[in-house]
């Protein structure tokens, strides 16, 4: 970390950072979102099967990916189905798609947010997500965590993805902030520390699965790794 300054703000990522990956949709991951099932007693494994093709369809494209919208093949599975593909049935269908990607929100990252508030630091979010971001606000709101945040950006609405720059720059934008005083906080070397770097910004990049990419080339090496988001405020402490 040798010649790091603490940075003016914050930005973060979603999964693997505030709260557990949605990139699987599948039998074992539901019970987190739906503990007593679907609201209406509907067809668990037809939304299970839907779900899993919406997301194989998607990682079919290569990185970086488009911003993907889901609704079009959710008709199709209702068609499939032999139900009328409505606009109102297809939004349900998403909304419930939208809510299980919105994992419950990890504890440490109240607090860790709370300490980063505590030494000045501004904050905000910017994500790639599958689905549209209203519930994932609420998600956010009932962690009471969203008055942490002074701007969220969710791909799926902003329709671009990151490795991206303009979406990282969009959220500079419209902070007022700079690259060179910003520090992005990732979980994935490939996504998450390259697109931080083509922005220009400080890349920090949290511990999972993905650490082996680093290795994958040079813009995938972070100027600070920590096991979670907790560690971040006794890193700045240590900075001038």
């Amino acid at each position: 970390m040798s010649g790091l300054t603490r940075p003016t703000a914050i930005l973060l990522d979603m999964g693997g950072v505030l709260l557990e990956s949605g990139d699987r949709y599948d039998a074992e991951t539901f019970p987190a979102a739906f503990p007593y099932g679907l609201p209406d007693g509907g067809d668990v494994d037809w939304f299970v099967a839907m779900s899993e093709d919406c997301i194989r369809r998607y990682v079919m494209f290569d990185p970086p990916r488009p911003a993907l919208d889901p609704r079009p093949m959710i008709a199709e599975w209702l068609e499939r189905k032999g139900e009328a593909a409505t606009a109102e049935r297809i939004e349900y269908w998403r909304y419930l798609m939208e809510r299980w990607e919105a994992r419950p929100v990890y504890p440490h990252v109240r607090p860790a947010l709370q300490a980063l508030a505590d030494l000045g630091l501004r904050m905000g979010v910017v994500s790639n997500t599958f689905n549209g971001a209203a519930y994932l606000r609420e998600r956010f709101e009932e962690a009471g965590i969203m008055p942490y945040f002074e701007f969220t950006v969710f791909s799926a609405e902003y329709g671009v993805n990151k490795p991206d720059p303009r979406i990282f720059h969009h959220a500079l934008d419209r902070m007022g902030l700079s690259p060179k005083e910003t520090w992005y906080v990732g979980d994935k070397p490939h996504r998450d520390v390259c697109g931080a770097h083509g922005a220009g910004m400080t890349a920090v990049l949290v511990e999972s699965r993905h650490w082996h990419h680093m290795d994958d080339a040079p813009e995938n090496v972070p100027e600070v790794k920590i096991r979670d988001l907790s560690e971040l405020p006794g890193v700045l402490r240590t900075l001038p």
